[in-house]
């Protein structure tokens, strides 16, 4: 009996939704780091502001946001370059406030290589924006699901995420911040590892850090070198090791000037990457290819909010002509690999339900701000059951008018990522 009223007492476990779109319903309201009113505000939103439901647990409703939130990371578990962060642990929490305490309840863990943007400083923590799959709590009541195509719902998306572009914070503002630590023993973290890092163990400085990667990018010449898939099948290992610098070579310069960006380069890393997750027997390879996978995700990001940025400047300029073209340029970036409905692929990202799509091909392989449609048209894979997890599939580009991107992948195997490993 005993028992049974512990049970009844005991909150149930949040209910996975199918990944659906919904709209703030009153004037205001606050998303929360925890399904509690007392819990720390993450983000107050004004009525129509969309939202992604990804989980309820009445009376809550769990969400993520465009753009992602405005959160906090502790210095010691991340590295920057200019505005850029690089999370250097796996596991690391995100917190709602600049502290460890019970008020900063946090939202869930940055895994190792996620790119975050710094927004501000505030003694040994660092406010940053981080990815848009991160999620937080609001009251269900609050929410509307208004009948849209999904076309509209994603053109809403991409103005918001637009609306809320994180500006960088200066790196010189970030130094005279940062000093009063650097006066400190250098190499080495602070005893908050246990609190904040998932393995408590010490990590380099941001100095130390930045001096390796410099050293490694200058060991290989700057030249591109295209790989192919069968290559990439045939040596993970050494296609990892050198996919890596040239990521590395790729970031520098995009972080540094928007006309670096080259789309062939990067669709061919990310090729890269899904095959060594696909192909290799290692778990550190495996989980070096998804960190990897990830950094290119928020350079991805970085650069579509710049696009974003350049376009609203040329709007305000009365530049017409050069605001659409950004504006058409950043909608092409965030397709999908240029396979013209045909070739085979191997795509990683979470799996989403989004019946407005198409009634017949409803899920979605999602990754940072693209998604590709995908279907199991043999009957053998059965997407509901794989719902907001992680997976790698293969298949084969199929022609499909059924569904606005005019193509679907055809699944021929499909398999679930583990958790990853230190």
């Amino acid at each position: 009996m005993l028992t049974t009223l512990l049970l009844t007492l005991l909150p149930a476990a949040p209910a996975q939704a199918d990944t659906r779109y919904a709209e703030i319903a009153v004037e205001k309201t606050v998303i929360h780091s925890f399904y509690d009113n007392k819990s720390a505000a993450v983000l107050e939103v004004e009525k129509g502001f969309a939202v992604q439901v990804v989980a309820e647990l009445v009376p809550w409703s769990k969400v993520r946001v465009p753009g992602g939130f405005d959160v906090w990371v502790h210095q010691d578990y991340v590295v920057f370059d200019g505005g850029l962060g690089t999370i250097t642990q796996d596991r690391v929490r995100i917190r709602p406030l600049p502290s460890t305490s019970a008020e900063s309840h946090a939202l869930g863990h940055f895994s190792k290589g996620e790119i975050v943007t710094r927004l501000g400083v505030d003694g040994d923590w660092v406010h940053v924006r981080c990815s848009e799959k991160v999620a937080a709590w609001v009251l269900s009541k609050n929410l509307i699901f208004p009948t849209r195509e999904l076309s509209q719902w994603q053109r809403i998306w991409s103005d918001l995420v637009d609306a809320r572009t994180a500006v960088p914070l200066p790196e010189v503002v970030a130094m005279e911040a940062e000093s009063a630590r650097e006066i400190g023993e250098p190499g080495v973290t602070s005893a908050v590892d246990s609190a904040e890092g998932g393995a408590g163990v010490a990590t380099p400085s941001s100095a130390s850090t930045s001096k390796a990667a410099g050293a490694a990018e200058s060991a290989v010449a700057a030249v591109w070198i295209p790989f192919d898939a069968a290559q990439v099948a045939l040596a993970p290992a050494k296609s990892l090791a050198l996919a890596n610098v040239q990521l590395q070579q790729l970031s520098a310069a995009v972080t540094k000037s928007n006309d670096s960006w080259n789309r062939v380069k990067f669709d061919n890393l990310e090729m890269v990457y899904g095959n060594i997750i696909w192909h290799s027997t290692e778990r550190k390879e495996i989980d070096a290819a998804r960190t990897a996978l990830t950094r290119m995700d928020g350079l991805r990001g970085f650069y579509l909010a710049s696009l974003a940025s350049m376009a609203r400047r040329a709007e305000s300029a009365g530049d017409v002509i050069r605001a659409t073209a950004l504006q058409h340029l950043r909608e092409t970036e965030m397709q999908p690999r240029a396979i013209q409905g045909s070739g085979t692929a191997v795509e990683v990202g979470w799996v989403e339900y989004h019946p407005a799509v198409s009634a017949n091909i409803p899920f979605r392989v999602v990754r940072g701000q693209r998604a590709v449609s995908v279907h199991s048209y043999d009957g053998h894979q059965n997407l509901r059951g794989f719902l907001n997890r992680e997976i790698v599939v293969r298949g084969t580009w199929r022609v499909d008018p059924s569904v606005a991107e005019g193509r679907v992948l055809a699944i021929t195997e499909l398999r679930i990522l583990p958790e990853r490993q230190n």
